[in-house]
This record gives structure tokens, C-alpha cells and sequence, in this order.
């Protein structure tokens, strides 16, 4: 896994995003401030709600650009295989005791969590937070380490196979 093409793709994921929190914003603008927002009698709430709907998408797109220009203001770090993982570290597990060598990859981000990017070779990359329940477990591992992660409602235990 090549984790500068992974950090370019969640940039870009990021910028997706935040641009489309923009539309999201100026389309729910033009309903709450459109001439068919206007209250015809005191029980047509339409304005109303269109205009706490402008509100809640500005405050997203407040944070999809705080998300955006937090992670692309960081410079890849690169981890060696003596690293512990913390903040900035690409982390790929391997299933341990599976018939087919079952894969996953993380990535330690200060922001953004629960973003997942497909990268063009068909894996995938979650974004997770430190504070988060796999980014609590995977702080402080080291490559080689096993860690035991709950996916739906069952436990499976992980090796740690690199930390970039």
C-alpha cells in the first residue's frame, strides 16, 4: 500500500465532501429564502423548517471545511516498523486464524472519522479517530502486535501487519 496515494485520495474524498456540503447548503438557502417559503396561515411551517435545515447544512459545511483543511495542512508522516501507532499512522491488519488472509486497513486521523475511501486497486481505507473504539485499541501497537476488534457484535482477533 502506497500511503502517499492513500493521503492524496482522502484529500480528495475530503474536498468531495466539503464541496458537496456547499450544494447542499445553497440548495437548502433557496428554499428557506424562495417566495414559496412564505407563511400562508399560522400552522404552514415550511419556511420555517426550510430555514433550520439552511442552518444545520451551513454548520456542516463548516465542518466538512474545518475537516478538509486540517488534514490537507498535515504532512505525511511516515512510520517505521519499531513505530507505535499514533496520529498520522496507515495501519494494515491481517485476520488472524482465517482461511483467506482477510485484510483491513486503517488510517489515524485527527478529524474526519468514519470516512471510508476506495482506493483503485479495489481495498479500502477507514479513517478513524484516536478517540474512536479501534483507534483506542490500535494506539500504542506496534507492527506484530494481535488486537481483538468487535464487528458486529462478534470479536476477531487482528495481527498487526504494518504501520506506515
Amino acid at each position: 500500500m502506497n500511503k502517499v496515494t492513500v493521503y492524496e485520495a482522502i484529500i480528495s474524498a475530503l474536498e468531495k465532501r466539503f464541496e458537496t456540503a456547499k450544494w447542499a447548503a445553497n440548495q437548502a438557502y433557496d428554499a428557506a429564502t424562495s417566495e414559496e417559503s412564505v407563511a400562508e396561515n399560522k400552522y404552514d411551517t415550511f419556511g420555517l423548517e426550510a430555514s433550520y435545515l439552511a442552518h444545520g447544512q451551513s454548520q456542516r459545511v463548516l465542518e466538512c471545511e474545518k475537516d478538509f483543511l486540517s488534514f490537507s495542512n498535515h504532512k505525511t508522516v511516515f512510520f517505521g516498523e519499531d513505530d507505535e501507532i499514533k496520529t498520522g499512522a496507515l495501519v494494515g491488519l491481517l485476520e488472524v486464524n482465517a482461511p483467506l488472509k482477510n485484510s483491513k486497513w486503517f488510517y489515524l486521523s485527527a478529524c474526519a472519522g468514519g470516512l471510508s475511501v476506495e482506493l483503485g486497486d479495489g481495498e479500502s481505507v477507514f479513517l478513524v479517530t484516536p478517540s474512536s473504539p479501534v483507534g483506542l485499541t490500535l494506539i500504542g501497537k506496534m507492527e506484530g502486535d494481535e488486537v481483538l476488534l468487535k464487528q458486529s457484535g462478534i470479536e476477531i482477533v487482528y495481527e498487526i501487519a504494518s504501520v506506515l
